[in-house]
Protein backbone atom coordinates (compact mmCIF):
# COMPACT_ATOMS: atom_id res chain seq x y z
CA UNK A 1 0.00 0.00 0.00
CA UNK A 2 2.80 2.41 0.89
CA UNK A 3 4.60 1.57 -2.36
CA UNK A 4 1.47 2.43 -4.35
CA UNK A 5 1.07 5.77 -2.57
CA UNK A 6 4.76 6.55 -3.00
CA UNK A 7 4.59 5.61 -6.69
CA UNK A 8 1.56 7.86 -7.13
CA UNK A 9 3.28 10.79 -5.42
CA UNK A 10 6.49 10.31 -7.43
CA UNK A 11 4.53 10.04 -10.69
CA UNK A 12 2.60 13.26 -10.02
CA UNK A 13 5.73 15.13 -8.92
CA UNK A 14 7.69 13.99 -11.98
CA UNK A 15 4.76 14.93 -14.21
CA UNK A 16 4.74 18.45 -12.77
CA UNK A 17 8.52 18.69 -13.05
CA UNK A 18 8.35 17.61 -16.69
CA UNK A 19 5.69 20.25 -17.39
CA UNK A 20 7.73 22.95 -15.64
CA UNK A 21 10.91 21.98 -17.51
CA UNK A 22 8.95 22.22 -20.74
CA UNK A 23 7.72 25.66 -19.78
CA UNK A 24 11.22 26.86 -18.92
CA UNK A 25 12.57 25.55 -22.23
CA UNK A 26 9.62 27.11 -24.01
CA UNK A 27 10.29 30.42 -22.27
CA UNK A 28 13.96 30.38 -23.17
CA UNK A 29 13.57 29.35 -26.78
CA UNK A 30 10.18 29.67 -28.32
CA UNK A 31 8.92 32.67 -26.39
CA UNK A 32 11.99 34.77 -27.21
CA UNK A 33 11.22 34.10 -30.86
CA UNK A 34 7.56 34.84 -30.28
CA UNK A 35 8.47 38.13 -28.58
CA UNK A 36 10.42 39.21 -31.65
CA UNK A 37 7.44 38.36 -33.81
CA UNK A 38 4.97 39.88 -31.37
CA UNK A 39 6.85 43.18 -31.46
CA UNK A 40 5.78 43.33 -35.10
CA UNK A 41 2.36 41.77 -34.55
CA UNK A 42 -0.24 42.44 -31.90
CA UNK A 43 -2.11 39.20 -32.54
CA UNK A 44 -2.05 37.58 -29.10
CA UNK A 45 -4.40 34.83 -30.25
CA UNK A 46 -1.71 33.56 -32.60
CA UNK A 47 0.86 33.53 -29.80
CA UNK A 48 -1.62 31.81 -27.47
CA UNK A 49 -2.28 29.20 -30.14
CA UNK A 50 1.45 28.56 -30.40
CA UNK A 51 1.60 28.02 -26.62
CA UNK A 52 -1.32 25.58 -26.82
CA UNK A 53 0.27 23.67 -29.71
CA UNK A 54 3.64 23.36 -28.00
CA UNK A 55 1.94 22.37 -24.75
CA UNK A 56 0.03 19.66 -26.61
CA UNK A 57 3.25 18.46 -28.27
CA UNK A 58 5.04 18.28 -24.94
CA UNK A 59 2.06 16.46 -23.42
CA UNK A 60 2.15 13.95 -26.26
CA UNK A 61 5.91 13.48 -25.83
CA UNK A 62 5.47 13.03 -22.08
CA UNK A 63 3.33 10.00 -22.85
CA UNK A 64 6.51 8.32 -24.06
CA UNK A 65 8.08 8.84 -20.63
CA UNK A 66 4.99 8.30 -18.46
CA UNK A 67 2.53 6.29 -20.56
CA UNK A 68 -0.19 5.89 -17.96
CA UNK A 69 -0.64 7.34 -14.52
CA UNK A 70 -3.16 5.44 -12.42
CA UNK A 71 -4.92 7.28 -9.62
CA UNK A 72 -6.72 5.49 -6.83
CA UNK A 73 -9.08 8.38 -6.18
CA UNK A 74 -11.00 9.58 -9.27
CA UNK A 75 -10.97 13.19 -8.00
CA UNK A 76 -7.17 13.48 -8.30
CA UNK A 77 -7.06 13.77 -12.14
CA UNK A 78 -9.71 16.49 -12.01
CA UNK A 79 -7.78 18.30 -9.29
CA UNK A 80 -4.59 17.93 -11.34
CA UNK A 81 -6.39 19.29 -14.42
CA UNK A 82 -7.51 22.37 -12.45
CA UNK A 83 -4.42 23.04 -10.32
CA UNK A 84 -1.75 22.35 -12.94
CA UNK A 85 -2.65 25.25 -15.28
CA UNK A 86 -2.72 27.72 -12.40
CA UNK A 87 0.67 26.55 -11.16
CA UNK A 88 1.97 26.67 -14.75
CA UNK A 89 0.68 30.21 -15.21
CA UNK A 90 2.40 31.46 -12.08
CA UNK A 91 5.60 29.59 -12.87
CA UNK A 92 5.72 31.09 -16.37
CA UNK A 93 5.30 34.61 -14.98
CA UNK A 94 8.07 34.04 -12.44
CA UNK A 95 10.44 32.50 -15.00
CA UNK A 96 9.75 35.36 -17.39
CA UNK A 97 10.36 37.89 -14.62
CA UNK A 98 13.66 36.19 -13.68
CA UNK A 99 14.81 36.21 -17.30
CA UNK A 100 13.81 39.83 -17.96
CA UNK A 101 14.64 41.43 -14.60
CA UNK A 102 18.01 42.73 -15.76
CA UNK A 103 16.78 43.68 -19.22
CA UNK A 104 13.67 45.73 -18.54
CA UNK A 105 11.75 46.88 -15.52
CA UNK A 106 8.63 44.77 -15.11
CA UNK A 107 6.50 43.50 -12.30
CA UNK A 108 6.78 39.84 -11.34
CA UNK A 109 3.18 39.18 -12.40
CA UNK A 110 2.11 39.86 -15.95
CA UNK A 111 -1.44 38.86 -16.77
CA UNK A 112 -0.56 37.99 -20.37
CA UNK A 113 2.23 35.61 -19.33
CA UNK A 114 -0.08 34.00 -16.78
CA UNK A 115 -2.71 33.32 -19.44
CA UNK A 116 -0.07 31.92 -21.81
CA UNK A 117 1.13 29.58 -19.05
CA UNK A 118 -2.44 28.42 -18.41
CA UNK A 119 -2.99 27.83 -22.12
CA UNK A 120 0.29 25.89 -22.34
CA UNK A 121 -0.67 23.65 -19.40
CA UNK A 122 -4.19 23.13 -20.75
CA UNK A 123 -2.72 21.99 -24.07
CA UNK A 124 -0.42 19.66 -22.14
CA UNK A 125 -3.25 18.23 -20.03
CA UNK A 126 -5.72 17.87 -22.90
CA UNK A 127 -3.09 16.09 -24.99
CA UNK A 128 -2.37 13.63 -22.18
CA UNK A 129 -6.08 13.09 -21.62
CA UNK A 130 -6.84 12.58 -25.33
CA UNK A 131 -3.94 10.30 -26.20
CA UNK A 132 -3.17 8.70 -22.83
Amino acid sequence: MIEAILELIVSVVFEWILALIGEVLFEFGFHSTAERLSAKSTNRILIGTAYAIFGALLGFLSLLVFPKISFVNPAIPLLYFVVSPVVAGFSLTIVSWLINRGIRAASWFEYEKFIFGVVFALGYSVSRFAFG
